[in-house]
This record gives structure tokens, C-alpha cells and sequence, in this order.
């Protein structure tokens, strides 16, 4: 769902042209230049806008002094979706007259809506300095405030403004998503309950759903849900969306029972099948998953979410013969899609087809530069297929390119630790400030702390290893390398039993699939 809500503005633009068109010039320079402007009011009234903006333009070219033209232009032109051509003769308007309230909150809605939210931040709180009890603004700041995820102050400007918040959909989810952010459930329960004026609208009780869903508020998603009247042209719709808020809710179970139901009353769709297909999976049933999936696969042979759904369980069950079947099969039905080579190179890389695997991240990486995985996983190839130097230098572009995502900077060090085995002690030197950096930005990385640990063992500061294996642990308790590596400081420390009992989490974790025992997969999920 989209972060903006841009509906809320046809709220407040009908009022605006009403205002701007209405403004008679106090002195009418010339009757002409008075004559194309309510004609223009005229036009704007019958929703001809591309007229009216003529007319205005007319009147505005004979009456260059008289401003209420300039402005009733920027409104139709802003009514057009021109916004950049409207915001500058807004801007003109307010150089000749800065105390324009109504223009300035125009002003602001535009810039809101071309996601210019400092901008439209900035004209908004020089609007409510000049009229502090403006409730259209104030009302507009919230929304703007909580794009820019300022909750505290979207919470305080929206609930300041009830009745007009209460008024729209958009304006209610922001605030019950606000009221989330801050950890104010039942307030944020509160408004999502509000949602039910607009019974009418199955599509907002569906977005107070969403928000909802967003928080992890399950119940409440579920409730809202089941508030909406069903009918036929939504009944398939909501059955689907209770099954994925059961389905989020871990009640697998009663998400099963809701799609039996949904695919007897309305036909399956490919959502559902696939939906049907993880719950199975999700209960031990992993067999049903896969008979589920290539029965949507049959049914539905456009759909590249079943193809990809059936490698990810195919890998899970570590059958990994069929997943590269199926993914070299998904590559040639779907030659333009990133994902699907992405989870080619992920399957050829646990089969140690290093080459094969470097080929399919290329592809991915080439046919959409905004996928960071493609990127981590070519570079993770190469070093495997041992081109250090490509696999250096992709490793040195994601971190450029996407200085957020941390796996850059944690998946080279354990690339350079290895380089460094080969008796390289710069690669070792680089890994550690790698990993000093990436714990720097996020504590949270069991990856970073399991390599460092791992570092301070072979150097002897087994005391220093075991506060990064320790809180490895804790991060990722299910995998089996850190169990091992615990057993081994543990018993350097002369600590017999912890070190027994972490060698029997070993074992019993060793036969755990790797998306499972590794602290990489626990990296990539807290990411």
C-alpha cells in the first residue's frame, strides 16, 4: 500500500477553487480580462478544465497586476496533475502577496503530492504561524508529518483536527498507524474502529485492514475484515484477506479451512493456491505444499510467484536437484525476470555450480540494478568460484550502492577471513573493520558477532570470543555453526559441561536445513 494518501486532497481542492474563483478583482482593470475569468469559473464548474485554464491564461495576459488570476491558473493546473507548473505560479503569487493562506496550503497539497514532504512541511508551518487554528493545514501536517514518520507530531496535529480526520478513510489509517508506531495499540484500535462509518467502502475497511496487518495486530485485522458486508463482488477478495491474517497469525489451521471454503464458493485463484500451498508447508505438509503449487502451476502458467514459491520449498526440503529443474525451467518461461535467476544462482550455488551460479546473479543483476540480492549474490559467487578480484570489487559497489543493507559489509569480511587463510593478513585486517563497522550501525547482526568471535578464538582472546558467540547465540540460537564454535570457547575456558551441552545443540541442529542453522539466514531476516 502506498504511503501517501492522495484522495485526502480532493478534499480540500473543490473548497480552494471556490475561493480563488470567487475573489472579484477589487478593481477590474478591464472588463475583458473580468469577462475571461468567469467564463473560466464557468468552465471549472462544468469540470471543462482544460478551457478554463485558456480563459485564465487570458485574463491573467490582460490583467498581469491582478493576482486572483495567476492563482485561479495554478488551481486548474494543479486540478490537471501539472503540479511543477502550477507550484510555480503559486510561488509567484505568494512572492506578490506571502500572506495567502489559501494559496500556501495549495501550495503545500502539491508538494505532498510530488513527495516533496520537507517542502510541503515548511509552507505548512509558515501557514499555521500566520493561522494557527487553520484545521485544513493542521490536518494536512499530520498527513505530511506522518510521511516523513514523525508519528509523535502526526498523532498530535491529526487528533487535534477529529472531525476532519474522522471524515476520510486516509486520514484515520495514518492516525491508527501513528498510534501503532507509537505503541499506543488500543488508540490505534480505537480509530481503525471508526472505519465503520465508511461501511459503504469495502475498500476502507480494507485499508484499515492493511494497517492493521502492518502492526501485527491480527485480531484486529481479522475483525475489521468480517465487518465488511459480503457480497458478490468482494467475497473473494475478503476470504482471501482473512486467510492471509490467519495465515500471518501463524492460526495455519484456520487459514486452511478459510481457502477450502473460498476455493469450493468462488473457484481458486492463483493467490489462493499459493496462500494454500505455504500453509501447507508451514505445517510439516510439505508434500500437499508441492502437489498444491503444481497444481497452480497448471492452472495459472502465467503466474511467476508459483514458480518461485515451489524452488524456495523445494530448497527448504533440500531437494536441490528438483529446485534447479524448476528454476531453469522458470528462467526460460520468464527470460526478463531478476528473481527468477537470482533463485537460480541460490540453487546452483548450494549444488557448487560456482560458475553456473555467477552466470545467473549477472543476468539478474543486469536486468534490475535495484535488487540488492542480485548484486550480494554475484559478489558471493565469484568469491566462491575464486575471482577475488571481481568478487572485491562487487562487494566494494554494493556497499556504495546500498550503504544500508549491512550483508555487503558482513559477506565480504567472511570472504576476506577465507582469503586469509591462504596467509593474506591485510584480508584479515580489512574483515575485522568490516565487521567493527557493520556492528557499529546494528548490534543485531549474529553474522558479525559469530565471525568476530570466530577471530578472537584464533588469536587466543577465547574471553573476547565468547561475548560475540554468547549474543551470536541469542540472535540466531538455531544455528548449528555458533553452537559448535560456543563448544569450542567453552572448553578452552575449561568449562566441561557448557561446552558438552553446546556440542549437543550442535549435533541435533546439524541436520537442520541450512536457511535454518546458519547465522547469515538469521542476519538476512533481521535485515
Amino acid at each position: 500500500m502506498g504511503r501517501i494518501f492522495r484522495r485526502i486532497v480532493s478534499g480540500l481542492i473543490p473548497a480552494l477553487i471556490v475561493v480563488l474563483v470567487c475573489c472579484t478583482p477589487s478593481s477590474a482593470q478591464d472588463d475583458t480580462a473580468e469577462a475571461h475569468a468567469n467564463r473560466a469559473a464557468e468552465f471549472i464548474q462544468a469540470g471543462n478544465l482544460h478551457q478554463a485554464e485558456s480563459e485564465l491564461r487570458s485574463a491573467a495576459l490582460l490583467a498581469p497586476s491582478e493576482i486572483s488570476y495567476r492563482a485561479n491558473l495554478g488551481t486548474v493546473l494543479a486540478r490537471e496533475k501539472r503540479f511543477d507548473e502550477s507550484n510555480t505560479i503559486f510561488n509567484e503569487v505568494l512572492k506578490r502577496d506571502p500572506g495567502n493562506v489559501t494559496v500556501r496550503r495549495y501550495l503545500a497539497a502539491n508538494l505532498w503530492q510530488l513527495h516533496k514532504y520537507p517542502e510541503a512541511k515548511q509552507n505548512l508551518e509558515i501557514l499555521l504561524k500566520q493561522a494557527p487554528q487553520d484545521r485544513q493545514s493542521r490536518l494536512l501536517l499530520g498527513m505530511v508529518s506522518e510521511n516523513m514518520h514523525d508519528y509523535a507530531r502526526a498523532a498530535e496535529l491529526l487528533a487535534s483536527v477529529s472531525d476532519e480526520t474522522e471524515q476520510r478513510p486516509e486520514s484515520l489509517a495514518a492516525l491508527a498507524r501513528s498510534y501503532y508506531h507509537l505503541n499506543r495499540a488500543r488508540d490505534a484500535q480505537a480509530t481503525l474502529g471508526k472505519m465503520s462509518r465508511f461501511s459503504q467502502s469495502g475498500n476502507a475497511i480494507l485499508l484499515g485492514a492493511q494497517i492493521a496487518d502492518e502492526a501485527a495486530d491480527f485480531s484486529t485485522e481479522q475483525q475489521l475484515l468480517l465487518s465488511i458486508a459480503p457480497n458478490p463482488g468482494n467475497q473473494a477478495l475478503i476470504g482471501y484477506r482473512i486467510a492471509l491474517a490467519q495465515f500471518h497469525a501463524k492460526q495455519f489451521e484456520e487459514s486452511l479451512r478459510t481457502l477450502h471454503r473460498l476455493i469450493e464458493q468462488n473457484g481458486g485463484s492463483s493467490e489462493s493456491y499459493n496462500l494454500l500451498a505455504w500453509n501447507y508447508q508451514n505445517l510439516g505438509q510439505s508434500g500437499k505444499a508441492i502437489q498444491t503449487l503444481e497444481q497452480a502451476l497448471a492452472q495459472f502458467p502465467s503466474d511467476e510467484t508459483n514458480y518461485l514459491d515451489l524452488i524456495k520449498i523445494r530448497i527448504a526440503q533440500r531437494s536441490f536437484s528438483a529446485a534447479l529443474s524448476i528454476a531453469k525451467e522458470t528462467t526460460l518461461s520468464f527470460p526478463h525476470s531478476a528473481r527468477a535467476f537470482e533463485l537460480r544462482g541460490l540453487v546452483e550455488e548450494k549444488t557448487e555450480r560456482f560458475r553456473d551460479a555467477v552466470e545467473s546473479y549477472s543476468q539478474a543483476w543486469h536486468l534490475d540494478r535495484t535488487r540488492p540480492d542480485a548484486l550480494l549474490g554475484l559478489a558471493e559467487a565469484q568469491s566462491a568460484a575464486a575471482l577475488t578480484q571481481d568478487s572485491s570489487t562487487n562487494f566494494e559497489t554494493g556497499i556504495k550502492t546500498f550503504p544500508r543493507d549491512l550483508r555487503f559489509k558482513v559477506q565480504y569480511a567472511a570472504s576476506l577471513l577465507k582469503l586469509a587463510e591462504t596467509g593474506d593478513a591485510s584480508a584479515e585486517a580489512h574483515a575485522e573493520r568490516l565487521l567493527q563497522s557493520a556492528l557499529a550501525t546494528d548490534r543485531s547482526l549474529p553474522a558479525a558477532h559469530y565471525e568476530l568471535g570466530n577471530l578472537a578464538l584464533k588469536r587466543g582472546r577465547t574471553t573476547e570470543a565468547l561475548e560475540h558467540l554468547e549474543q551470536a547465540e541469542k540472535l540466531a540460537p538455531q544455528s548449528s555453526q555458533v553452537h559448535f564454535a560456543l563448544a569450542n570457547a567453552y572448553r578452552r575456558l575449561g568449562r566441561i559441561d557448557e561446552s558438552s551441552e553446546e556440542m549437543a545443540l550442535y549435533e541435533k541442529l546439524n541436520g537442520a536445513t541450512e536457511a535454518q542453522a546458519s547465522p547469515e539466514a538469521a542476519t538476512d531476516k533481521a535485515k
